[in-house]
C-alpha cells in the first residue's frame, strides 16, 4: 500500500477523496480532471478583483482567510489569479463578509 504524506492528507481527505474518486489515491490526471471540471461548475461563485499584488501573494491571501473560515483549498474554493470561485454561494457570502467591502465582483 502506498504511504500518504501528513501534508497530502490534509489537503486530500479520506473522506473527501472516497466520495469523489472511490479511492484515497486516484490518478493525477483524474484529480486534475475533477478539480477543473469543479472550477467549471462553480464560474455563478466568482470573486474577481484587480491587486497590487501579485498574484501568488494574492493566492497565499486568499488561503489564509478561507482557512481562517474553515474552507478547504480545492474542495470548498479556487483561486486562479485573481479570481476565486466556490463551491456554493453559502461560502461564497461567508468569505464576502469575512473580508469585508474590498473585493468586487
Amino acid at each position: 500500500m502506498q504511504q500518504r504524506s501528513k501534508i497530502y492528507s490534509d489537503i486530500f481527505p479520506d473522506e473527501l477523496m472516497l466520495e469523489a474518486f472511490g479511492t484515497t489515491m486516484p490518478s493525477q490526471a483524474a484529480k486534475n480532471e475533477y478539480f477543473f471540471n469543479c472550477w467549471m461548475n462553480w464560474k455563478n461563485n466568482e470573486l474577481k478583483t484587480t491587486s497590487n499584488v501579485t498574484p501568488s501573494m494574492f493566492k497565499k491571501s486568499v488561503k489564509e482567510k478561507c482557512n481562517q473560515i474553515g474552507l478547504k483549498e480545492f474542495w470548498d474554493y479556487q483561486s486562479r489569479g485573481f479570481s476565486i470561485r466556490f463551491k456554493d454561494t453559502e461560502m461564497l457570502a461567508f468569505f464576502r463578509i469575512s473580508v469585508g467591502d474590498k473585493w468586487t465582483i
